[in-house]
């Protein structure tokens, strides 16, 4: 539940700072006093979006900082727990709103996205605006509603678990069935191809050695002469070659070397020299010996790579990536078979899947039936105390065309205002003040299974009063049982009937407007209950009154 609300700097809320009970917690004060800034400050601390104006004329930034208790909110936690948060038996929700237009969300004092914060938020406190009660009429919310009365919503979450599995599933096998089709009508020519890459063999790394021994043979007769010409001047003949020559050069200048540094470096060079043109001999001679001129084979290397570009162009790829394009091609052919194999298991599985979400579906619309039944009855029978003596309320189930995420059918919240009056779909029916009371009516009788701690209420008790306002406060009061309620109201048979009293009261002067909030003692809760009761002349018979409503 709602421990503590500090609020300070939003709009003409200077500093607030409440330390809230459980129970029903009464909010009042004269129209236009700020009540509504109470619940604009709980709903920016729970993630709503954040409005410039907001911000205190003056004043750089405002801040929200809101208490919980989850020590009973295991769902909560978590939450905490899977977004990596610091968690104990107290949140503690911050929100920072600038003069500039940004907007700050914290947990724990760890930052977050306000996305995140709402998400937190729908395990802590339930809103009953204005806007809520128009959200009561959206066949959706109905649906949710009835469901979370049902079963915590525990047979629809089995449902659309098995409903998401079997569409899944049918979507794969319908992407498998469209490759399938396209594959048959490439299968002759993928078949042709591998066959014609199979036959020409070509290895890993063959193109490039083609390439290269192409060019050796290609230029044979100048590699001959090069060759036999380089080894005849390397060895000589009878007068002797370059080595010969070389090593005769280095032993003559070592003999007249001693004692010139620079001869004897000379000597060293061209001793190392001799010893390299040795070995260039050596390397030319090998290479002589190991080159074969043979037009034969020439031939044949020259026609396969002919063959290797001809098939790279019929491909249209390079001639290097001719044996990757013929592994790739192999494997989309044995993919195509495959596919073709698994069609009739996914088939198989589909159909199991689909029997499977059917009765996961019926199921729940049996869970939906009785549970319709038991909320109608239960909800029309609180109507007369609500004003409503004649009204009625029925929750029907209509049949969907197709099975979807959320089961068999959508609902209906039928409502009749009086006997012999036409009735129809709530949304079409209930004026305003009817429905803010069949709203009542329906929360009164699922909080007790409600997991959510802390329900607000926006002036829930417009258009009523007397014995039926007295009964809405009971109705209060029964409902904060359950969970901490706090109300918005104008009638003090509410107020009477609350556990806490929060009073909001605006303050002028000519240049300052500041509305300020607190919690009333048992004095002032008589004396504020008097002005509701008979206006702002409070005589000795209203505060008679008051204090017969709060002992009540």
């Amino acid at each position: 539940m709602l421990l503590q609300l500090n609020v300070k700097n939003l709009a003409t809320l200077a500093s607030v700072d409440l330390e809230l009970t459980s129970g029903c917690i009464a909010v009042t004060g004269d129209t236009g006093a700020g009540k509504s800034l109470i619940l604009d400050a709980l709903e920016l601390a729970l993630g709503a979006r954040a409005n410039l104006g907001l911000v205190r004329a003056g004043t750089e930034r405002a801040q929200i900082i809101a208490e919980f208790d989850i020590e009973r909110l295991p769902q909560a936690k978590a939450w905490l727990s899977e977004n990596e948060l610091d968690q104990d038996d107290e949140l503690v929700l911050r929100r920072t709103l600038s003069s500039e237009g940004r907007s700050k969300a914290y947990v724990n004092g760890t930052p977050i996205s306000t996305s995140q914060l709402k998400e937190l938020s729908e395990q802590l406190v339930l809103m009953h605006t204005q806007h809520a009660n128009q959200k009561l009429l959206q066949p959706k919310h109905q649906l949710e509603l009835l469901d979370e009365y049902a079963d915590q919503g525990l047979a629809r979450q089995r449902t659309s678990a098995a409903v998401k599995e079997w569409i899944d599933t049918l979507s794969s096998l319908h992407t498998l069935q469209a490759d399938a089709s396209k594959a048959d009508a490439e299968r002759e020519l993928l078949g042709f191809q591998v066959e014609e890459l199979n036959a020409f063999n070509l290895q890993a790394g063959e193109f490039e050695q083609l390439d290269r021994e192409q060019r050796q043979l290609a230029t044979g007769d100048t590699f001959i002469r090069v060759t036999e010409q380089t080894l005849a001047l390397l060895s000589g003949d009878e007068t002797g070659g370059i080595i010969s020559h070389t090593e005769k050069i280095a032993n003559d200048v070592s003999q007249i070397a001693d004692g010139h540094q620079g001869l004897e470096n000379a000597t060293e060079l061209l001793e190392q020299a001799a010893i390299a043109l040795s070995e260039a001999r050596s390397e030319v001679q090998h290479a002589r010996d190991q080159f074969d001129l043979d037009p034969e084979r020439l031939q044949f290397v020259e026609e396969r790579l002919a063959q290797v570009f001809q098939l790279a162009r019929k491909h249209k790829i390079e001639p290097e990536d001719l044996v990757q394009h013929h592994t790739n091609l192999v494997s989309r052919l044995a993919g195509i078979a495959e596919a073709n194999d698994r069609i009739p298991m996914l088939e198989q599985k589909v159909a199991e899947l689909e029997i499977i979400a059917q009765q996961k579906a019926a199921e729940l619309t049996t869970i939906r039936a009785a549970a319709a039944e038991q909320l109608s009855r239960e909800v029309t029978a609180n109507f007369p105390d609500l004003g409503m003596e004649h009204a009625r309320l029925e929750i029907r189930l209509i049949p969907n065309e197709a099975l979807s995420a959320t089961g068999a059918e959508s609902v209906q919240f039928f409502f009749q205002p009086n006997p012999g009056q036409q009735g129809g779909p709530l949304s079409k029916i209930a004026s305003g003040g009817e429905l803010s009371r069949v709203n009542l009516a329906i929360q009164v009788i699922t909080a007790t299974r409600l997991a959510t701690p802390t329900l607000v209420f926006d002036e829930v008790d417009v258009g009523i009063g007397g014995k039926t306002a007295a009964k809405v406060g009971e109705l209060l009061t029964e409902l904060a049982v359950n969970a901490q309620v706090l109300v918005v109201t104008h009638q003090p048979q509410v107020a009477g009937q609350a556990d806490q009293h929060l009073h909001v009261q605006k303050q002028s002067d000519d240049d300052v407007t500041v509305s300020e909030a607190r919690l009333l003692s048992r004095s002032e809760r008589i004396d504020e209950i008097a002005r509701m009761l008979g206006g702002h002349s409070i005589t000795e018979s209203t505060r008679q009154a008051a204090a017969d409503l709060l002992r009540n």
